[in-house]
């Protein structure tokens, strides 16, 4: 199979399309994603890889207190949302 180069820093794409190779691109970039609450709190969420459509995404309320997300939180991003809105802060 001949090697075709997209616009796009020369990323190698394949008869499958340029979104698969633009994602396994960008894929060992992304990194779990600090959270800071108006009340200053800094929270981390897990990041999710999807091979099979291609994307990624974060899980849904739960909340880490580390960066490698593996000590779980006691307190949900929904619940700290509440939180600082009974304090006034949003």
């Amino acid at each position: 199979m001949e090697e075709r180069y997209s616009n796009m820093m020369n990323i190698p794409t394949t008869s499958e399309g340029s979104r698969k190779a633009v994602y396994y691109y960008v894929k060992p970039t992304i990194e779990n994603c600090k959270v800071t609450f108006a009340d200053g709190s800094v929270y981390w969420e897990k990041v999710l890889y999807k091979d099979k459509r291609l994307w990624f995404s974060s899980e849904k309320d739960n909340l880490y207190l580390d960066e490698a997300c593996t000590k779980l939180s006691n307190v949900t991003r929904k619940e700290k949302i509440e939180q600082c809105k009974k304090a006034g802060l949003i």
